[in-house]
């Protein structure tokens, strides 16, 4: 069975990786925006404070709390997931540079 070849634009893949650390800095900003914003706005109560209220408030609060924080966790895990992205193809692309110039050295050495 023949090798897989990886081929890998390291220009189109860094991007992608910005592009990805991006998207997950927006969430962030979502979730310190109008999550926060959502956050402080039940925190008042307006579904009342009557015993159909003091249900919903219990089955809220913690569904909330969950939402938000896994918001919060879910950009950092992709602004992470981006940088590491554009990490890989900068250390891939470096060692590929490093390779190509010791397999030239020696082929010099050799003729």
């Amino acid at each position: 069975m023949p090798e897989a070849e990886l081929w890998l634009d390291p220009d189109r893949a860094a991007n992608g990786g910005r592009d990805l650390a991006s998207a997950g800095s927006h969430l962030t900003r979502l979730r310190t925006g109008p999550g926060a914003e959502l956050a402080a706005l039940s925190a008042a109560r307006p579904w009342g404070a009557d015993a159909i209220g003091q249900a919903f408030e219990k089955n809220y609060r913690p569904i909330e709390q969950q939402v938000l924080e896994a918001w919060e966790k879910l950009a950092g895990y992709v602004e992470g997931l981006g940088d590491a992205v554009v990490e890989a193809v900068r250390e891939a692309t470096q060692t590929d540079h490093h390779a190509a110039v010791r397999v030239d050295r020696t082929y010099r050495e050799r003729s």
